[in-house]
C-alpha cells in the first residue's frame, strides 16, 4: 500500500514540477519583498500579544483563573504518595524574550518567559509494609513550585484563508529548580511545615505534576498566541503580493503530509499486523481514606489496563516544514478517532465491603505532537527518524465507573486516579508503541530504496524529488 501511496504522490509531484510550482523556491527577489514587511509584522504581533499579557496582568486582581489537575500516584518502594485535589491558580503572562516572524518558512521562533507557578494540593502517604503492623497514614497539605520557567521554539504557520494560523508547535519548556513544601499537623494544635529544594530533574513528585502542567501551559499558549496572530490578514500584510507565498505554503504542506502520510500508512498497518490495535497499561494501587481525618483505609487495586483503538491514528491538520540545507523536519499533531481507555476490572476493600467492577473512558480529544527529521545529505530516507513524540492533550472525556454499589462516594476519587495514571503513566506506553510503529515504516521504507526493481527505483526517485533543491 505504501508503494502506491509513494508513486500516486510521485505522479503528483511531476504535476506540479511540470508547472513549476513545487519545485520553485522563492526568488531572491520575493524574499527581499518579504523581508521588507517582516519587521512591521513581527513588531505588530509582539504588540499585540504585550498587550494582552499586560491586560491579563492587570486582571490578576479581581479574576481569578483555575486550572484543576489530575490526581498522581507514585510508589516509592513499599511508600505510596497520592497527590490530590491540585489546582494551578494562574492567568497566562508570557514575558516575550523573543518572537520572530519567519515569512520565507512559514514559522515563528519563540523565547517566552513564564516566570514561577505553584500548585497547591493535598498528600497522603502510606506504608504498605507498615500498614499490616501499624495502620498510620501521613497527609497534608502540599504545594510545589516550579521556578523561571521559559518555552523556546518554533511555532509552524499555515496559511487559512486570509490568516496566519499559528498551529505545529514544537517547543521545548526548562525551569530551574522546584520547591516543595508541605504543612500537617502531629496534634490538633501542633502544626509541622517543611520544604526542599531541588534541581531539574531531581524532584519526583514535580517531574509526575509536569506531565499535566506542561499541558495546561501549551493549550494557554496556542490560545494566545492564535487570538493575536489571526487578526492579520496575509493580503494586506503582504500589499496584495501574496500569491507566491501562498503556492510556497501549499506545496510545502503538500510534501510535509505526503511524507508523514506515507509513514503513517505503513505504522497503521504495522500496528494491525502485529495485532497491538489494543495495548495493555501497568496497573495502580491507592490505599484511600473515607474522609481525609478518617484513621480507616481502604485499598484500591485497579489490575491491568488497556488503550485502543490504535488503528485510529490520524493527522489532525495539515503539518509544517521546515528545511535547511542539512535536514527536513516535519512536524504536527496526530489524533485517535477512537481513544479507549479503562480498566476491565477493578478490587477494593473498605471497612466491611468487598467490591470489585470496571472503569470505562472515552477520550473525544487527544493531540499527540510527532517530529520526523530526514537527512538530506542522505537523498534517501536512510538518516529518517523520530525527532520527539509527546501527548500535547486528553480533553472532553467520559468516564463510566461500575460496581462500586454502597461506596459510590469513591467514584470521583476512582476517576481522577485513572486520568492522573493514564496522563503520567499510561500514555507513556502509547507513545511508546506509536514510536516503534514509525520505526518500523522508516525501516520498511529503507528496504525499499534498496531493491534493484521498479518498486526500488520508484521509491528513490520519490526520495531523490523531496531532497531536491
Amino acid at each position: 500500500m505504501i508503494f502506491k501511496l509513494l508513486l500516486v504522490f510521485f505522479v503528483y509531484c511531476g504535476g506540479f514540477y511540470k508547472n513549476g510550482i513545487m519545485s520553485q523556491e522563492l526568488t531572491g527577489e520575493y524574499v527581499e519583498f518579504l523581508e521588507q514587511f517582516r519587521p512591521v509584522i513581527q513588531e505588530n504581533i509582539v504588540s499585540a500579544f504585550n498587550n494582552e499579557m499586560a491586560r491579563n496582568h492587570r486582571r490578576k486582581d479581581f479574576i481569578k483563573t483555575v486550572h484543576n489537575l489530575d490526581a498522581i500516584l507514585l510508589s516509592l518502594d513499599n511508600t505510596k504518595i497520592e497527590i490530590s485535589n491540585m489546582k494551578l491558580p494562574w492567568l497566562p503572562d508570557f514575558k516575550v524574550i523573543n518572537l520572530s516572524v519567519n515569512l520565507c518558512k512559514l514559522c515563528l521562533d519563540i523565547d517566552f518567559k513564564l516566570g514561577d507557578l505553584t500548585v497547591h494540593g493535598n498528600f497522603e502517604t502510606n506504608n504498605m509494609a507498615l500498614q499490616k503492623v501499624l495502620p498510620v497514614s501521613s497527609n497534608g497539605d502540599i504545594s510545589i513550585t516550579f521556578h523561571d520557567i521559559s518555552v523556546t521554539g518554533r511555532v509552524g504557520m499555515l496559511i487559512q484563508g486570509d490568516s496566519f494560523l499559528p498551529e505545529n508547535y514544537d517547543v521545548e519548556y526548562a525551569w530551574g529548580e522546584t520547591e516543595l513544601a508541605v504543612s500537617y499537623f502531629v496534634d490538633k494544635e501542633t502544626k509541622v511545615q517543611n520544604k526542599i529544594t531541588s534541581p531539574t530533574g531531581e524532584q519526583i513528585i514535580a517531574e509526575a505534576i509536569w506531565y499535566q502542567l506542561k499541558e495546561i501551559l501549551t493549550k494557554v499558549l496556542k490560545d494566545q498566541l492564535k487570538a493575536v496572530v489571526v487578526e492579520y490578514s496575509v493580503q494586506e500584510s503582504l500589499a496584495d503580493e501574496d500569491e507566491k507565498l501562498r503556492a510556497s505554503a501549499k506545496s510545502n504542506s503538500t510534501k510535509a503530509n505526503s511524507l508523514f502520510d506515507s509513514l503513517l500508512c505503513a505504522a497503521k498497518d504495522y500496528l494491525v499486523a502485529k495485532d497491538i490495535r489494543q495495548i495493555e497499561t501497568p496497573p495502580f494501587e491507592v490505599l484511600y481514606r473515607g474522609k481525609l481525618s478518617s484513621t480507616e483505609t481502604g485499598i484500591f487495586n485497579s489490575g491491568p489496563g488497556y488503550i485502543r483503538d490504535l488503528s485510529t491514528l490520524s493527522r489532525l491538520s495539515d503539518l509544517s516544514l521546515f528545511e535547511d540545507e542539512r535536514q527536513l523536519f516535519v512536524y504536527g499533531t496526530l489524533g485517535l478517532r477512537e481513544f479507549k481507555h479503562g480498566y476491565e476490572q477493578f478490587e477494593t476493600k473498605f471497612e466491611d465491603n468487598e467490591l470489585s467492577g470496571s472503569v470505562k473512558a472515552q477520550v473525544y480529544v487527544t493531540e499527540i505532537f510527532v517530529k520526523l527529521s530526514f537527512d538530506k545529505n542522505q537523498g534517501s530516507c536512510q538518516k529518517t527518524k523520530v525527532e520527539k513524540i509527546e501527548a500535547r492533550l486528553l480533553s472532553d472525556i467520559e468516564i463510566d465507573t461500575s460496581g462500586l454499589g454502597s461506596l459510590s462516594w469513591l467514584i470521583p476519587k476512582a476517576q481522577s486516579w485513572v486520568m492522573g495514571h493514564l496522563r503520567s503513566t499510561s500514555m507513556g506506553v502509547l507513545l511508546k508503541s506509536i514510536e516503534e510503529a514509525f520505526n518500523y515504516a522508516i525501516e520498511e521504507e529503507l528496504k525499499k530504496t534498496q531493491k534493484n526493481d521498479p518498486e526500488g527505483e520508484t521509491n528513490r526517485m520519490f526520495w531523490r524529488s523531496i531532497f531536491s533543491k
